[in-house]
């Protein structure tokens, strides 16, 4: 049996370079809160019993031509520590966002897991702030990819130790509490923590999943090129010769091609005798 290999993209095709600098892997941490509660155990917290609000601590982020080519060097962290207010306030966020701002706002894609979350928090920080919105960026999310299929654990912890030998930073609920009350120390001990879940975990996480489920993944296939280019890796796919998917509901057939790294197959758009068969409009054969 074979096994599937990482994703591999040609970084000497101009195209796969333009697209990857646009392509940011973004991880955040988020502060914790104060509530005035009356006792232990679950219970339903109200915001009028909140004395703070979620801010950001930390962002790290990377192009993915960046991580490609200098690794973890290829990790920025933007942090409050460095912040101006830093001393009064060590939650305060809005210098840290205001240089997050042109790296969100000059992304096409941000890949992240469970990026919902992310998304999340720094588009209604910015919105708490009164800041302008960067511009739309569309979501890969790595958790998301995996929906279709059941696994122990989807968590980026389990995923990178279980897939690609890697692992998370440990650390504790206690690092989350010493940032509250400021502490530098702490926040570099963030900061290394946050660095590593974008590198050793969710950049080489996407590396060995990206192939899964490709009507979500990025398309790195060239719209300018007449070649048939697989939409995850944008090299060529090879004409599966003799073989065709046959719809058995109209009986037309397509033709089949399949992706000789990934063993991803697809499927021609339009039928045989179409005039734009071979063309290139390929889907994935579900």
């Amino acid at each position: 049996m074979k096994k599937l290999k990482p994703l591999r993209l040609d970084f000497k095709d101009p195209y796969i370079q333009d697209v990857s600098r646009r392509i940011t892997f973004l991880d955040i941490e988020t502060s914790l809160v104060t509530a005035k509660v009356f006792r232990t155990g679950t219970q339903y917290v109200q915001a009028s019993q909140l004395e703070d609000q979620t801010k950001i601590l930390t962002v790290a982020y990377g192009s993915l031509y960046d991580l490609h080519n200098k690794g973890e060097k290829g990790v920025k962290c933007l942090t409050n520590r460095k912040s101006s207010t830093f001393k009064d306030d060590p939650h305060d966020d809005r210098e840290l966002l205001e240089k997050l701002w042109p790296i969100l706002d000059e992304s096409d894609v941000i890949v992240a897991h469970n990026a919902t979350f992310d998304k999340g928090w720094l588009l209604g920080r910015y919105l708490e702030l009164g800041m302008q919105l960067p511009s739309h960026f569309f979501t890969f999310c790595t958790y998301q990819n995996l929906r279709p299929f059941n696994m122990t654990s989807k968590k980026l912890s389990e995923l990178s130790q279980n897939l690609c030998g890697t692992d998370k930073i440990p650390t504790d609920f206690e690092l989350w509490a010493r940032c509250s009350r400021g502490e530098v120390k702490a926040f570099k001990e963030m900061e290394s923590y946050n660095v590593g879940d974008v590198y050793d975990t969710l950049y080489k996480v996407w590396l060995k999943t990206a192939y899964y489920n490709p009507i979500k993944a990025i398309d790195f296939a060239n719209p300018d090129s007449n070649d048939i280019q697989c939409k995850v890796d944008g090299q060529y796919v090879h004409e599966m010769v003799g073989k065709y998917y046959t719809n058995r509901n109209t009986g037309k057939k397509y033709q089949l091609y399949r992706n000789p790294r990934s063993g991803q197959v697809y499927r021609d758009r339009y039928i045989l005798t179409s005039k734009n068969a071979g063309r290139g409009f390929i889907v994935p054969r579900r």
